[in-house]
C-alpha cells in the first residue's frame, strides 16, 4: 500500500504509459477543356489557356489534399508494412501496420508558431515512411501533441488509423475527454480508443464499476466515434484484469527485451491476450533501460493541467519523472541504429505482440522504418541475436521488472 492509500501492481510505481484504415481517396473532378481549332482568335486560346490552368491548378489541389497518386494508390500505403490482426469483441478482423508514429513526439512544439514544423514531421512520416498507424493522447504535453497532430494529419486522414486515450475513469470525465480529442484530432471518429496508464486496482474497480469510463467507451463504440476499445498498462496483474474482462480489444504493455529478460515482465501479458484474442501493441520496445539521475532530468510538474486529472499531477508529484534531455522520452532509448533495430525486431518476433510504439524521438524513427518498411513479414529474430543482446543488456536496470529494486516510474 502506497502512502496515497493504492495498491499497486508488480511493476512498483504507479500508472506509466507513453488497421485496417485506409479507404482509397477521392479523385480529382474532370473538367472539359475547349479543343482549340485553327484560326481560332488569340482571345479564345488565352481563355482555353486560363482554363487550361485552372484544371491543372484544381488538379494539383485535389492532389494534395486527397494524397492519392493517380498511379500508385493511395498515401500512405496501406501494404509499406506488414500487417497484423487482431479480432474485437463485436466480431471484426481488424489489421494493423506493425509500426506506428509515436505523436508523443510533438508534445514539445508547444508554440502555435511550431504547427509547420509538426506538419512536416508528420508528411514525411506519411509520404517519405508511408506510416499509416498513429498513436496520441491528451497527456502528451497537456494537449499539445493530439492539437499538432490533428492539424497536420488533416490531409491524410482517410487513409490512416488513428489511436488515441484517456487518462479519465469516470463516465463524466472520459465522455468530456473524447469530446476533446475528436475536437483537436479534427475527426469524427477513432479507429481505437484506450483507457491510459492502467496500474491500479481502483483504474480497474472505477473503470468497471457503476458510472465507470467503460460505460462512455461502450456508447462510444455503439454510435461508431470509437470503432475498438483497449488500454495501456505497466502493471502485469492490472493488465491481465483488462485482458479477461472480454470488454477490451487491445492490450498497450511493454514487451521491453530487458524487461522480459531480466524483469520477468510481460510473457503473462502475452499468454493472456493470446488467450483471449486481444491484440498487444508493445510499448517500450525500443528502451535500453530506466533514466538514472545522471542520464535523465526531472520533469516540472505546473500547478494545474487543463487535459491531465488531479490524481495524475499528484501522482507526478510522489513519483516524480524524469525525461531525457536528449531524446525527449521517459526511459533510455537505445540510440545505436543497429541495436535499437534488434530491440524492434526481437518485441515483433513475440508471439501475441501486433505492432510496436517506436520511441518518441523522431530521429531514430526512420532507422526503425526502414527495417520494416517494404517488408512480407518482419525479419526473423534467431539465437546469436538473442545471445548478444543478453550480453549485451545484463547489466542495465530494466525499466519494468518483479523484483524489490526502487521505483521503476517512467511514464508516458
Amino acid at each position: 500500500m502506497s502512502s496515497d492509500g493504492k495498491t499497486y501492481g508488480s511493476c512498483e510505481n504507479p500508472h506509466n504509459d507513453e488497421a485496417d484504415g485506409a479507404d482509397g481517396a477521392i479523385s480529382p473532378r474532370e473538367r472539359r477543356v475547349p479543343v482549340m481549332e485553327d484560326g481560332d482568335p488569340p482571345k479564345t486560346i488565352a481563355v482555353a489557356a486560363g482554363l487550361l490552368g485552372l484544371v491543372i491548378a484544381t488538379f494539383l489541389f485535389h492532389h494534395h489534399i486527397h494524397h492519392q497518386h493517380p498511379m500508385t494508390g493511395p498515401i500512405p500505403d496501406p501494404n509499406a508494412y506488414p500487417r497484423r490482426s487482431f479480432i474485437t469483441r463485436n466480431g471484426r478482423n481488424i489489421t494493423i501496420p506493425v509500426l506506428a508514429f509515436p505523436s508523443v513526439a510533438l508534445a514539445i512544439y508547444s508554440s502555435d508558431d511550431d504547427q509547420p514544423i509538426a506538419n512536416e514531421a508528420v508528411r514525411h512520416a506519411v509520404e517519405d515512411l508511408e506510416i499509416s498507424y498513429f498513436d496520441v493522447a491528451p497527456e502528451y504535453g497537456d494537449g499539445v501533441a493530439q492539437l499538432r497532430l490533428g492539424e497536420a494529419l488533416k490531409p491524410y486522414r482517410k487513409n490512416v488509423w488513428l489511436a488515441a486515450k484517456t487518462m479519465f475513469r469516470t463516465a463524466e470525465g472520459s465522455a468530456k475527454d473524447l469530446e476533446n480529442t475528436l475536437k483537436a484530432l479534427q475527426t469524427d471518429h477513432l479507429d481505437l480508443y484506450q483507457f491510459h496508464s492502467i496500474s491500479t486496482e481502483a483504474d480497474v474497480d472505477t473503470i468497471m464499476g457503476e458510472g465507470g469510463a467503460m460505460e462512455t467507451f461502450q456508447r462510444a463504440k455503439m454510435d461508431g466515434r470509437i470503432l475498438a476499445i483497449g488500454f495501456s498498462a505497466h502493471s502485469e496483474p492490472m493488465a491481465i484484469r483488462m485482458i479477461e474482462s472480454g470488454l477490451v480489444d487491445t492490450c498497450m504493455f511493454p514487451i521491453n527485451f530487458g524487461a522480459y529478460h531480466y524483469g520477468g515482465v510481460g510473457q503473462r501479458v502475452l499468454d493472456s491476450a493470446i488467450g483471449n484474442d486481444v491484440g498487444v501493441i508493445a510499448l517500450k520496445s525500443g528502451a535500453r533501460g530506466r533514466l538514472t539521475e545522471s542520464t535523465g532530468e526531472e520533469v516540472h510538474v505546473p500547478d494545474a493541467f487543463k487535459h491531465i486529472p488531479e490524481w495524475k499531477r499528484q501522482e507526478m508529484i510522489h513519483y516524480p519523472v524524469r525525461a531525457s534531455s536528449v531524446h525527449h522520452t521517459w526511459y533510455q532509448p537505445e540510440d545505436d541504429p543497429i541495436e535499437l533495430n534488434r530491440l524492434i525486431t526481437w518485441s515483433l518476433n513475440q508471439h501475441g505482440v501486433s505492432a510496436v510504439i517506436p520511441p518518441g524521438d523522431l530521429n531514430l524513427l526512420d532507422g526503425i522504418s526502414d527495417l520494416l518498411r517494404g517488408k512480407a513479414d518482419v525479419p526473423a529474430f534467431d539465437d546469436a541475436q538473442l545471445q548478444h543482446m543478453l550480453e549485451r543488456y545484463e547489466d542495465i536496470v530494466p525499466i519494468f521488472h518483479n523484483r524489490s529494486v526502487s521505483g521503476t516510474k517512467t511514464s508516458t
